[in-house]
């Protein structure tokens, strides 16, 4: 909603473009970081605390004032610590999952996720068009002390426990080297691939994405809209997620990543073709169903490729490369929607999944 937020407390279409690319470099830089020390110091549950303390104290601190560089800089440490954690939470269940050589289970796990996050949608949204922006923060805080509720109460081995004698947690310190994940990460083929990919498919839904709220304003709707579209975006996650558990089973993660790539494509046509704020919110399902299939497929994958040493720095840079299509198409997007408008955009998201999805389908013939 946050994007909502800033266009009613007065910025430009310029200025939340810019407040859009801030965000999602600072989650880039946070992710990747915050995954290195994870494998450094082995104490994820003390890191992922620490780090939503610290991010959704940011973002509360917003309400404080509605000056842009003041707003801008809480974004930045909203994104660096809050989102930052996200590669951390995924590699922390899926190595559980992998000791019970369950890990394409982590779709139904994470399908789970995805029905707080559609009735989130709609229950702010709703709360937000009848008290107004004065719920918003209010909502971040309680939200978040059920997060941190769920992460403390969880109980893992030894090596996730926070609760550990300090000299303990000197014991486990592992030499990690940021130019050598990098590199181990540069030289898996497959992973490198499958990284470039995935950038290219991020790079056009984050971009649309991000301006969700923009294109519904531009429309008509409002902050109830806008939670009905995440609660219609989110709610077939739970079903693809769980399906995806399944057809890992059976195929490769290439051709779920595939199938991705044709919904998108028909969702972007249907919303060229019928250009209103009720068709771009159903057809919210759509991008829900290629989300789901994709990110239970690239993230096992990642994480069965990388190296036993860097795990979790592996799928946090994996997931830096790709955030920094958000950066790229942040900007891009914005200046396309403010020259030629929302449309012009969409048909230049529409071009390039065309493009990248004809690349994989040849991909996906050559290793047959």
């Amino acid at each position: 909603m946050y994007t909502m937020y800033i266009l009613e407390i007065g910025f430009t279409k310029k200025e939340i473009s810019f407040a859009v690319s801030i965000f999602t470099i600072s989650s880039l830089i946070g992710q990747n970081l915050i995954g290195f020390i994870a494998d450094r110091y082995k104490c994820s549950k003390r890191i992922l605390v620490i780090s939503i303390c610290i991010g959704v104290s940011a973002a509360v601190s917003m309400a404080l004032s509605k000056q842009i560089l003041f707003i801008n800089s809480m974004i930045a440490i909203w994104g660096f610590f809050l989102f930052g954690t996200v590669p951390l939470s995924d590699a922390w269940f899926i190595e559980v999952l992998k000791k019970h050589n369950r890990e394409n289970d982590y779709g139904k796990i994470r399908g789970l996720g995805s029905i707080g996050y559609a009735l989130s949608g709609v229950l702010i949204g709703y709360l937000l068009q009848t008290l107004g922006w004065g719920i918003y923060f209010f909502y971040i805080i309680i939200s978040t002390c059920f997060l941190l509720l769920s992460i403390l109460i969880l109980t893992f081995d030894k090596k996730s426990n926070p609760i550990r004698a300090e000299a303990d947690i000197n014991d486990t310190i592992a030499q990690i080297s940021i130019k050598e994940g990098l590199s181990q990460i540069l030289a898996i083929k497959p992973l490198r691939s499958m990284i470039l990919i995935l950038f290219s498919y991020y790079f056009v839904v984050k971009g649309i994405y991000s301006y969700l709220g923009v294109l519904l304003s531009d429309l008509g709707g409002g902050p109830l809209s806008l939670g009905i579209a995440y609660f219609l975006e989110a709610a077939p996650e739970i079903i693809s997620f769980f399906l995806a558990a399944r057809l890992l089973t059976r195929f490769k993660s290439q051709g779920l990543i595939f199938i991705s790539f044709i919904i998108q494509i028909i969702r972007l046509t249907l919303i060229l073709i019928f250009s209103n704020t009720l068709v771009i919110m159903l057809l919210g399902m759509l991008s829900g169903l290629a989300y789901g299939m994709q990110s239970a497929a690239y993230k096992t994958y990642i994480y069965k490729l990388a190296p036993e040493k860097y795990k979790i720095s592996c799928l946090s840079i994996s997931e830096s490369i790709i955030s920094l299509s958000g950066v790229i198409s942040a900007p891009i997007f914005g200046a396309v929607i403010i020259k030629y408008g929302a449309y012009s955009a969409i048909a230049m998201g529409l071009a390039i999944d065309i493009i990248v999805a004809i690349i994989v389908a040849l991909n996906l013939l050559r290793n047959k």
